[in-house]
């Protein structure tokens, strides 16, 4: 029994070792077969055109690696193993498509194109590999770079005390007066309640409060003896404004900066993204929603791999990973390995820069020059990354690197959350009848002789017939199709090398997928090698780990500068060796701390902060504090500092009243197409948009702003943006006193308080723009102005301020407004009351926040 009880395994091992032996014979010979048969025709025939040798990729492929034909050019993979109809190579070689033979010198003989058939049909195997350079060395000391104040994990400092305990009223203060005294330093007195209301608002939902609202909120703060009784009442006000709409419309636009989103590719081309406005909604929805920022992070990173509760659930996810797909991509790329290697490259730069203000993809080349990051960290990440699949659209008639759109299931009507329908068909329709135009063009200078690049009409085809299937599918539904850009993962992980100075041509070893080793534990950066997705899900959770010694800090630090204007930690997106070090660290670890307590609620964050002492100080200047601390790092004032851009043009619109708080339904550049920015006929046209609308839906086009915004400096949001430069510049005060928007905004402002005595409208005036009432100079001023305008008002005044704040003429205090002046406010002269609104607004106290 025992003979036969071993003779089992025994014959199973022989009969495995057999099949193995018969298995690695198989592979023999068909690795014999391709360099005999295949390897020496694409050498004769293709590598001119597509090597890395040659310096050719034609069409954006390359077919001298194994891993260039797989990933092939403009019109997909060269060649499927397996797939006869999927293989674009064995296609051309047969000349089946008049516009893309291959080699266009002259067809093959058949014997030759049987030999590619069975090579396909038995696997495509394909022996090369990599000219490999000897492994890649770094010099850096991970364990002496764990010493460095970023990356050692936050602790819950001890709660200092100080001298004047009565003034401090929550921990923040504490920290902040500790600091205060031993230097010397008084803090500034407690701003008064108008000043504090109308902060709150700006601050909150970037919008100025109602006249009644200042009133009403600025008596309740004021006639509170009490100090908890005081605070309650702020509170109550923090609790309302955090529970607005609005709310998610400002500080979103504040994500969206560091998110680096734009609704264009920027580049060499700058095609327009047509969906990338459902990011911007996401965005939006989640800071209304105070989605836990972990949760925030999981979703952007890895939506698309997290478990879901149904379809709605999954397509929030997808839309909420265009994280990865908004950014800047060089679509006329010809080269698609190079073009892969930077889109790969933007990600990783976009995603440590915004979660870990870790500047990563400086080590793409080289180790870190300043920060412990060896080029091997880089290259793990760019594992995950080239195991993605980024879907952000395009059109491939215009766009040689284009991609497909992701389709969202399911996705029924919800309140707040809307969707395209007869919208997403009017798309697909005009991108069907500009193929269609676009492919009869090219069979017309083929037909004359003209030299057309080969692919072109095989792609302008393929591009008009796939939008009217998705027409044709979208009526026999009956239902829309919606779709998004984002990610998911490629069916197979990629094997990934370090590059020699960043270069696709010369690998080094292969580097398993991981994350950044200082940041880890010991031994503890690398994903385990059965993982079989992308590893983005594992990084996006590492990211977002409570233990991350950077996340939590550098969003703490984040909200900070959103709420102060600068952050505790002045360079928000370098946390790194060569950014600044925290004004109060223990404050920073105690922020990063309370926000993970508090379940990464970023609205909790934003009301302590609100609720702290430091942050209701006044912004009055004290001539000792000055020539300490002239920077004001150490809090002993209020920063005064100017409103954003989009703020500035939103509180226009709101004192006028003709701000429109209906969120727009998608993008307003439909109209435009996915066409190059470049083109003449697209910038004029996205130039012209405008709306009452708040400026948060604006088209955000790369190298092309709304005038407003780019006055204002608003980035362009080719970078990771977390703190906006502040410029002061003769064009902003231009655009200010002749730009018929603001003209527009002066006029209807001017409408509200018309037909009241000279005093009244002045002071409703100096409440709508300023929150406050004038003071008795303000108020003779105002009324000598308009006295005199009126008794001048025959004189031509137009041209002493270009016909601007001060261009005279018109309807007097009195005077109703026509139509075609409200419409067009350059058709006529303005008004004296209206050139008066106008010199408020282009005023530095309006633009402010004090």
């Amino acid at each position: 029994m025992a003979t036969r009880w071993y003779a089992v395994p025994a014959i199973a091992l022989l009969l495995t070792l057999t099949k193995a032996d018969a298995s690695q014979a198989q592979t023999a010979d068909h690795a014999d077969f391709f360099q005999a048969r295949i390897r020496p025709v694409l050498v004769t025939h293709c590598y001119e055109c597509h090597s890395a040798e040659a310096g050719q990729s034609r069409g954006g492929l390359k077919l001298d690696t194994r891993q260039s034909m797989l990933t092939g050019g403009d019109t997909g993979p060269a060649v499927v193993p397996r797939s006869l109809s999927k293989s674009l190579l064995y296609e051309s070689i047969l000349y089946g498509d008049e516009a893309y033979p291959m080699p266009p010198k002259g067809k093959l003989p058949d014997s030759i194109i049987a030999d590619f058939r069975k090579w396909i049909q038995i696997g495509a195997p394909d022996p090369r590999t990599p000219k490999i350079r000897p492994e890649v060395q770094s010099e850096i000391d991970i364990e002496e770079g764990r010493q460095f104040w970023t990356y050692q994990p936050p602790t819950q400092p001890a709660i200092p005390r100080s001298k004047n305990s009565s003034w401090a009223r929550t921990t923040i203060d504490k920290f902040v007066l500790s600091d205060l005294e031993t230097n010397g330093l008084d803090p500034a007195r407690d701003a008064t309640p108008e000043t504090l209301v109308r902060r709150l608002y700006f601050t909150l939902i970037g919008l100025p409060p109602p006249p009644k609202d200042i009133i009403e909120w600025a008596n309740q703060i004021g006639s509170q003896t009490d100090v908890d009784a005081r605070q309650q009442v702020i509170s109550d006000l923090v609790g309302r404004l955090l529970d607005s709409p609005r709310y998610g419309e400002r500080w979103g636009r504040h994500w969206m900066d560091v998110a680096r989103y734009a609704e264009s590719t920027g580049g060499d081309q700058n095609n327009i993204y047509q969906h990338a406005w459902r990011y911007r909604d996401y965005v939006i929805d989640s800071f209304n929603d105070d989605t836990p920022f972990d949760q925030f992070i999981r979703e952007q990173v890895a939506g698309d791999l997290l478990p879901i509760a149904d379809e709605l659930e999954w397509a929030n996810n997808i839309i909420a990973s265009g994280f990865l797909a908004i950014g800047v991509k060089l679509v006329g790329e010809e080269d698609q390995e190079k073009f892969f290697a930077d889109l790969v490259d933007e990600q990783i730069d976009a995603t440590t820069r915004a979660f870990l203000a870790t500047t990563v993809a400086c080590a793409r080349c080289h180790d870190h020059k300043s920060d412990p990051i060896p080029q091997e960290d880089y290259y793990a990440l760019a594992g995950i990354f080239r195991s993605t699949a980024t879907h952000y659209g395009l059109l491939k008639a215009q766009a040689r690197q284009a991609t497909t759109l992701l389709e969202l299931t399911g996705l029924g009507p919800s309140p707040g959350k809307p969707r395209l329908d007869q919208e997403d068909m009017k798309l697909l329709a005009k991108q069907r009848d500009d193929a269609a135009k676009a492919v009869t063009d090219a069979m017309a200078k083929i037909r004359s002789g003209e030299d057309v690049f080969r692919g072109t009409l095989r792609r302008l085809r393929s591009q008009r017939d796939e939008a009217e299937a998705a027409l044709q599918a979208y009526s026999s539904r009956g239902e829309p199709r919606v779709f998004a850009m984002g990610a998911q993962d490629r069916d197979d992980p990629l094997t990934t090398h370090l590059l020699v100075r960043g270069e696709v041509n010369k690998p080094a070893q292969t580097v398993l997928r991981g994350v950044l080793q200082v940041a880890s534990p010991p031994n503890g950066h690398r994903l385990p090698n059965d993982i079989s997705g992308s590893g983005r899900l594992e990084l996006a959770n590492w990211i977002a780990h409570a233990k991350n010694p950077l996340t939590a800090r550098v969003i703490a630090n984040r909200v900070w500068h959103w709420m102060f204007g600068h952050g505790l930690v002045r360079t928000v997106d370098d946390f790194g060796h060569g950014g600044d070090r925290p004004t109060h660290p223990e404050l920073l670890d105690h922020l990063a701390l309370r926000l993970i307590e508090n379940d990464w609620s970023i609205k909790s964050l934003i009301s302590e902060v609100a609720l702290s002492r430091t942050w209701q100080q006044s912004s009055e200047y004290h001539e000792s504090n000055f020539a300490v601390d002239p920077d004001n790092r150490l809090l002993w004032r209020m920063n005064k500092r100017r409103l954003d851009g989009e703020v500035i043009r939103d509180a226009m619109l709101a004192v006028s009243g003709e701000l429109d708080l209906r969120r727009p339904l998608g993008t307003l550049l439909r109209d435009v197409g996915e066409g190059g920015v470049g083109q003449s006929v697209f910038e004029p046209i996205i130039r012209s948009i405008d709306a009452n609308i708040r400026s948060v839906y604006l088209p955000r086009v790369r190298s092309v702003l709304p005038e407003m915004l780019e006055a204002f400096d608003a980035p362009d949001a080719s970078l990771v943006t977390g703190a906006r430069e502040t410029t002061s510049s003769p064009v902003q005060a231009l655009f200010l006193m002749n730009h018929p928007f603001v003209r527009r905004q002066a006029i209807a402002m001017a409408k509200r308080v018309e037909g009241v005595s000279s005093e009244q409208c002045i002071d409703a005036l100096y409440q709508l723009a300023f929150g406050r009432s004038p003071t008795i100079k303000e108020t003779r001023l105002g009324a000598r102005f308009l006295a005199q305008a009126k008794s001048t008002r025959s004189r031509p005044t137009v041209g002493r301020l270009g016909g601007g704040v001060l261009g005279g003429g018109g309807f007097g205090l009195r005077g109703r407004f026509s139509r075609a002046q409200l419409e067009d406010p350059d058709s006529q002269p303005m008004s004296d009351l209206a050139a008066y609104c106008q010199a408020l607004l282009c005023t530095m106290e309006f633009q402010t926040i004090d």
